[in-house]
């Protein structure tokens, strides 16, 4: 009925840290507020798209020819739907499916650094939206996420989270979902999740399911860059260990535009995107 690609190895978890959430005064604004505009948008270039649908040998590859490709670790395995009243996976025919108890897939280095504009995205479903905190897709530094999409347990919402340095317990800027709550269901789609940082701009943008649910405009003069592989089901930091549906993710030198990011939302791979 399905083939599980387990991981060719386990890892120890990761030292999970507390951080202060909140911006440091004047260093995010609400937009309109007039502290500047949408810089103009140009082609991003694509550093990574995973689509999760194989994973010989516990490496899930990499569509780019030249790009990273993804490490399964702990008991994450890739789910493949062989049967048509099988369960059926995220988009296409396969998954990643992970327990929540020190499972995750990761890059050997960032495919992007967070020192310039780029997108990261993934299609995520929650096995429980419950007490804990779960992460996503995050890009660790040394001691702190450069940027960490997550299920918020306080808010019971996905947020995207960035450090302002990478130092422990540096202060944050969050962008809520304030609409909708994440699809948990056991047989739904999940929700899509892309995350847009236009470094000329100051302007983070987080897109669910295609629709722009918040954006901040947030002054960054570090632009500090990641140090660490991309994170697929948690923080390297803080833990946060996802537990439920992982599929199609992607990560792209750039600032994507809102179609885009549809294009990105669909439930059928879109491989040459």
């Amino acid at each position: 009925m399905y083939d599980r690609y387990r991981a060719a190895s386990v890892a120890s978890g990761a030292v999970a840290l507390v951080f202060t959430l909140g911006a440091l005064p004047g260093a995010a604004y609400a937009v309109g507020q007039g502290h500047g505009g949408r810089a103009e948008e140009t082609s991003p270039s694509r550093e990574g798209y995973w689509p999760l649908e194989e994973a010989p040998g516990g490496i899930a590859p990499n569509v780019e020819p030249e790009g990273l490709p993804l490490t399964l670790n702990g008991d994450a395995w890739i789910y493949h739907n062989e049967d048509i009243f099988g369960d059926p996976a995220l988009v296409d025919q396969g998954d990643l499916r992970l327990d929540g108890d020190g499972d995750w897939a990761a890059t050997s280095a960032a495919p992007v650094g967070g020192d310039g504009s780029f997108t990261l995205a993934a299609r995520a479903r929650l096995a429980a939206a419950d007490d804990r905190t779960q992460a996503v897709l995050s890009l660790p530094g040394s001691d702190a996420d450069r940027i960490a999409i997550r299920y918020q347990a306080a808010s019971g919402k996905w947020e995207v989270v960035v450090s302002t340095e990478d130092k422990a317990n540096a202060p944050q800027v969050a962008v809520t979902e304030e609409q909708d709550l994440p699809d948990d269901h056991s047989q739904g789609v999940g929700d899509h999740l892309a995350v847009v940082f236009d470094a000329p701009a100051h302007e983070l943008r987080f897109y669910v399911n295609g629709q722009l649910a918040n954006t901040s405009t947030a002054v960054d003069t570090t632009s500090w860059t990641a140090s660490g592989g991309l994170q697929v089901g948690r923080s390297a930091i803080r833990g946060e260990y996802f537990r439920g549906t992982v599929d199609e993710v992607r990560a792209y030198s750039g600032a994507a535009n809102p179609t885009m990011i549809n294009q990105m939302a669909s439930l059928t791979g879109v491989p040459d995107l």
